[in-house]
């Protein structure tokens, strides 16, 4: 890995921030607040929360010159949410003293696209290069998800042509979901695996000595072995940042005044306010109605054994939320610097502790009392934590968690329900889920908030036209319009990742026909990956490929599903019988 200080081991000095509460100074890397089991060292450190905060931060002379670049992502749909990763890391490069520059390609584009993808590529790639030749980074970070893979792989190897020798971290779900893949695949010289504030830190104060990845926890690395040649270290995962005070309420908020909310994120809605138009193009129904995304908690306590679609541990395998008067603080601050009337929570599980729930609604009402502070919010649910909840409050004589988050802004509830077939739940492992538990919760989402925000996967182990008619016959029964049916799609770090590979349906998904699959296929399966659902790539089921898209288009017809576009680049509705593409249409 090149070098972009001299290589002497000394560490460079930096001035010491002012001291905290705990009345010792805070250390000068951000990472050395945090003792091995990532317990916090010290109380009340200054940190980057506010603009005023981010202002108090100022560059070191001799700090490194970091660019984060967005790849795009749903090119069909307006930007609408901040790469929330890159503002966490950022803010951290920023407390270190480092000079934070980005180039969003996903902002920049403004609406969505509706012309020639080749146009787009091309103009994105010339902003690349135009960054690059303007204002040469000491270091560039990259990161997203799975689904960027093709655009974060163009994206590298350009930053490598025009600064061959300017180190590149990745960072997000894409690196924690395949670290020593990514290091062999991509032109990155380090991954940040998980949660990565703390990594991230070390990781800058590394390449600002010129010094080894060698020992750092959480990062895979390119190591030289002689001219020419290197091999792919793992260093293991970092012990996760713990709960509350312990550790998540000692790291910073997003580093938001490096990125355009207000220009574009912003005004573009998300979450409750885009629920009508998401799966057309996300455009705004109503001027002035500003929403912005954030995060109150960190992993999620079914990833280590369902994770259904997503690679959810890639913030950490434990559940760790923050304090709830530390997320309504970071609410406040939202509403009164942007103007918002909506914050969408991102969490993979939001409400997933009713007494944490049961808190937070409890600090958002002592706020409205105190300072008049009200804001509407919506985040992901589970159903049998809302049904147990609503049976358990009915014992306690209370209202339930639904009705107290009602009372204090809740307008949306996000369910990841898959089915309704108790064959697929038990196939999936959608622990606590059953039927008549998702009919207590989606009829109390449909009485106290107006509507239940459902997405359903078909195509899962075990499927078949019967099962996906049970799925549909009890949406009828709780009247529900679900949001979304996607195909069931294996991505890496899932339980579905590693069956799909044993069932060859991941070369199938290249090549047309089933089979092991070698690194070379896995980047074409990733290459081809796209939004979830807009293709049928790994059918878990024994029916045909076009029988299950059939069934899909039968369930969107039958309940009035919003998916009514499987892939709205263009706009246009898809042709409805000529819909496989991946193993019907592979070209390697």
């Amino acid at each position: 890995m090149a070098t972009i200080r001299d290589a002497s081991t000394r560490t460079l000095g930096l001035p010491l921030l002012q001291p905290g509460a705990s009345g010792s100074p805070a250390p000068p890397r951000f990472y050395q607040r945090f003792g091995d089991d990532g317990h916090v060292l010290g109380q009340g450190w200054p940190r980057i929360t506010t603009d005023e905060s981010d202002r108090q931060s100022e560059p070191r002379r001799d700090g490194l010159r970091v660019l984060f670049i967005n790849a795009p992502i749903r090119e069909w749909s307006y930007p609408n949410i901040l790469p929330i990763g890159h503002a966490y890391v950022g803010a951290v490069a920023a407390m270190d003293g480092h000079r934070v520059d980005v180039l969003d390609l996903n902002a920049e584009r403004r609406e969505p696209i509706k012309g020639s993808l080749a146009t787009f590529i091309g103009w994105a790639e010339s902003r690349v290069v135009e960054k690059l030749e303007r204002d040469r980074p000491d270091v560039i970070g990259l990161g997203g998800i799975i689904t960027q893979y093709s655009w974060i792989k163009r994206i590298a190897e350009l930053c490598k042509r025009v600064h061959p020798d300017v180190p590149i971290v990745l960072g997000g779900g894409i690196a924690s979901s395949m670290p020593e893949f990514m290091v062999k695949r991509l032109p990155v010289d380090v991954v940040v695996q998980e949660e990565g504030e703390v990594t991230f830190s070390e990781v800058l104060h590394r390449l600002e000595r010129g010094a080894s990845m060698e020992g750092v926890k959480g990062t895979a690395y390119r190591e030289a072995i002689r001219r020419g040649e290197w091999t792919v270290r793992n260093n293991g995962l970092r012990t996760s940042v713990p709960s509350r005070e312990q550790g998540l309420d000692a790291l910073p908020w997003p580093l938001r005044s490096r990125w355009p909310e207000d220009e574009v994120y912003k005004l573009n809605p998300v979450g409750h306010l885009n629920w009508q138009t998401k799966w057309v193009d996300g455009a705004s129904v109503a001027p002035g109605q500003y929403s912005v995304s954030m995060i109150a908690s960190r992993g999620c306590p079914y990833a280590s054994r369902a994770c259904d679609y997503c690679y959810a541990a890639y913030l950490g395998k434990t559940y760790r939320l923050r304090s709830p008067r530390e997320v309504v603080d970071e609410m406040e601050f939202l509403k009164a610097r942007y103007g918002v009337v909506y914050i969408h929570f991102l969490d993979d599980l939001l409400m997933t502790d009713y007494r944490w729930a049961l808190e937070f609604f409890g600090e958002l009402r002592e706020r409205k009392r105190r300072t008049g502070f009200e804001v509407m919010w919506g985040g992901t649910c589970r159903t049998n934590i809302v049904a147990d909840d609503v049976l358990r409050a009915r014992r306690e004589g209370r209202p339930h968690m639904l009705e107290q988050g009602y009372e204090v802004g809740m307008r949306q509830a996000g369910y990841g329900v898959e089915s309704a077939s108790p064959k697929i739940l038990k196939a999936i492992d959608k622990s606590g889920q059953t039927l008549e538990k998702m009919e207590i919760a989606i009829k109390e989402t449909q009485r106290v908030l107006g509507y239940a925000d459902c997405s359903f996967m078909i195509a899962s182990p075990g499927e078949t036209a019967d099962t996906v008619r049970e799925t549909v016959e009890f949406c009828k029964k709780v009247d529900l319009k679900p949001e979304v049916f996607f195909f069931t799609t294996a991505y890496p770090g899932t339980s579905f990742w590693d069956l799909a590979l044993e069932k060859g349906l991941i070369r199938k998904a290249v090549t047309g026909e089933k089979g092991p699959a070698d690194e070379d296929i896995i980047e074409q399966y990733f290459l081809r990956l796209g939004e979830q659902g807009e293709e049928v790539r790994t059918n878990f089921s024994d029916l045909p490929d076009e029988e299950i898209i059939d069934l899909s288009w039968w369930a969107v017809s039958e309940l009035g599903g919003q998916n009514t576009l499987r892939h709205p680049h263009t706009g246009d509705a898809q042709e409805r019988k000529r819909a496989v593409r991946g193993a019907t249409r592979a070209d390697v």
